[in-house]
């Protein structure tokens, strides 16, 4: 009479091939989800930029980017711990909605980036 299923060391084997793939593989994909994660971040900020001219309008009010500004408690850009922002030249949005234009620079512990913010209409263009 012929037994079925596995024996106690084939599946031994076939957890100890699965263990070495999952070493193999979570280094990298832990990279990946790290470097996702910093991307939707600026992504966020790249947002937050496009919509200065439309927070303006509805505001009635214009928009100055300045260091001092970005740290206030209503900051018109925000951006999630580890970063940093800095306006290496005070620039605003007028309470029209037209951008006049300016840069403002964003780091974390893997570099920094320089965004340069196009008027009128405040497009971001990403510099390294």
């Amino acid at each position: 009479m012929r037994h079925r299923g596995f024996t106690l060391l084939e599946m031994i084997v076939v957890l100890a091939i699965l263990g070495l793939a999952t070493a193999l593989v979570a280094p990298s994909a832990l990279r990946g989800i790290d470097s996702w994660r910093r991307r939707a971040e600026l992504d966020s900020l790249l947002d937050q930029i496009r919509a200065l001219p439309g927070n303006a309008r509805a505001s009635g009010r214009a928009i100055v980017l300045s260091d001092g500004a970005l740290k206030s408690k209503d900051a018109p850009l925000r951006i999630a711990s580890g970063w940093t922002l800095s306006v290496p030249t005070p620039w605003k949005v007028n309470a029209n909605g037209v951008c006049l234009g300016g840069q403002v620079s964003i780091g974390n512990s893997y570099g920094s980036r320089t965004i340069v913010v196009a008027a009128p209409f405040c497009d971001p263009i990403l510099r390294p």
